[in-house]
């Protein structure tokens, strides 16, 4: 076969929410770009994450609602429902979703836009399915990450990943959840509203939280809806005629045996790096098996590489994907001229209802940082349900606040409507706010935000008892 030659100012692999975001910012920046993708088309949060994801949540949702009426005062004298339709309907909307994406990719000229699998030759060569050698200035490595089944139950055959739940042709009956991070909290509740009987299985920490209050509360509310066994070892699985069977020791170390139609994985996921020969660029992946690059300039060790989205940083949101996309294409663009980017406010959400949130420094880091001689204040509030749920438990909010400055740096939160609650805490903690200011503000009662205004005043309370008033604003 013959080698055809190519040459570009950057090279982007991966067509995926960095990779696109970065091939746009690259291309307005002047340069000549060429996109490479090992298929299949479409990004990972369209077909398997956030997209998919709150569509099943949205009909988990709206069954739940109905189960809740009777809260406020309304009776059905009869309640059935047919979710054999729903992974259907999922698909028909995600296919519209896909359309705008897959209309960029295919205006891209042929010769700029490669399906094929890449790998690099040298400093400034890559390969693409033996078909191209690409000559390019600079590299944009955005190839995101996909999910893995450890050996031991991949064997067995039949297991699930998120990558492959929703191509079923139903939802099964039961569900067994390996796994109590963002992935499997979030299918795990929207499938027990629609009716599937699920256990989620995780390891002692339920999502990322590290504040044990935040965590009681999350598990609480989270029990409602599905089993959840934390803390969870499985002794074995095996592969039965109507589905599987699971022995596991529980937290208590008490032996338990599970029945379920299906399985799921949703726990372990790896950056797609491996198929990249990062040998030719004497590139060394770091402990947890990603690139190590600079956050203000997405470079790597190389400073012509640049890295974006999952390739750099796992269990990040598509927001920040295509942030990093967009600084990493700008980047190549211009190099070597490059643009800094100031830090963001860490922000971490899961999509369930109740949401868990974590925003700027967690309570693991502020307690290291105390230890450092910067002390704090944690102020804890309960939240409420908002206007249209008063009768329910909003959750909890633990607020971290600097007792020098008077600001807050972090939270973690359990609460309805978390979402809304982490992103206006970032926007208050980037802006440098001091609890003060935001214990002030006229927040709507009855509100969601304004469980914020309750956490600052407490806040203001403790730090009044600290007796340290030189905070700035």
């Amino acid at each position: 076969m013959e080698t055809t030659h190519l040459d570009c100012d950057v090279l982007i692999i991966g067509a995926g929410s960095a990779g696109i975001e970065a091939y746009k910012a690259a291309s307005a920046a002047g340069a000549f770009c060429i996109l490479v993708e090992r298929g299949p088309l479409g990004t990972t949060a369209q077909r398997s994450g956030d997209i998919p994801t709150a569509l099943l949540q949205s009909a988990g949702a709206c069954l739940s609602a109905l189960k809740d009426a009777s809260a406020c005062g309304i009776s059905l004298n009869s309640f059935a429902f047919d979710n054999s339709e729903v992974l259907n309907a999922l698909r028909q909307v995600r296919a519209r979703s896909t359309t705008e994406v897959l209309s960029f990719i295919y205006k891209i000229p042929e010769k700029q836009r490669l399906m094929g699998t890449a790998r690099f030759l040298d400093y400034n060569r890559a390969a693409v399915n033996d078909e191209y050698i690409i000559s390019f200035k600079c590299a944009v490595i955005a190839t995101g990450s996909s999910p893995l089944i450890p050996f031991e139950i991949g064997r067995l055959g039949g297991v699930l990943t998120a990558s492959d739940f929703f191509e079923q042709d139903r939802l099964p009956k039961s569900l067994a959840v390996l796994g109590s991070g963002m992935i499997g909290l979030s299918l795990g509740q929207a499938l027990a509203h629609l009716g599937v009987e699920v256990t989620v299985l995780g390891h002692e920490r339920l999502w990322q939280l590290t504040d044990e209050q935040v965590a009681v509360a999350a598990r609480t509310q989270l029990q409602r809806d599905f089993a959840l066994e934390l803390q969870a070892e499985l002794s074995a699985v095996e592969k039965l005629p109507d589905g599987y069977g699971i022995y596991y020791l529980d937290e208590n170390h008490y032996e338990n045996y599970l029945k379920t139609e299906r399985v799921l994985c949703a726990e372990l996921r790896q950056p797609n790096l491996d198929k990249l020969n990062l040998k030719a660029l004497d590139l060394q992946l770091n402990p947890h098996g990603l690139l190590p690059y600079n956050e203000r300039t997405m470079q790597t060790r190389l400073s012509h590489i640049f890295v974006a989205g999952d390739a750099a940083a796992m269990s990040m949101s598509t927001a920040v994907a295509k942030r990093q996309g967009r600084l990493a294409g700008h980047n190549a663009a211009a190099y070597p001229n490059l643009c800094e980017e100031l830090p963001r406010v860490h922000i971490a959400l899961t999509t369930t209802n109740p949401a868990l949130a974590m925003v700027g420094l967690n309570l693991e880091q502020m307690k290291a940082r105390a230890r450092q001689g910067h002390h704090f204040v944690a102020a804890e509030a309960p939240l409420p349900a908002g206007r249209h749920t008063p009768r329910r438990d909003g959750g909890i909010m633990r607020l971290y606040c600097d007792e020098a400055t008077h600001r807050p740096l972090g939270a973690e939160l359990c609460a309805i409507g978390g979402e809304h609650l982490a992103h206006f805490l970032a926007l208050a903690i980037e802006k440098q706010l001091t609890v003060e200011e935001l214990s002030a503000f006229d927040f709507y009662h009855p509100s969601l935000e304004a469980g914020i205004a309750q956490a600052c005043a407490f806040a203001c309370k403790a730090l009044a008892r600290t007796g340290n008033h030189s905070y700035g604003i």
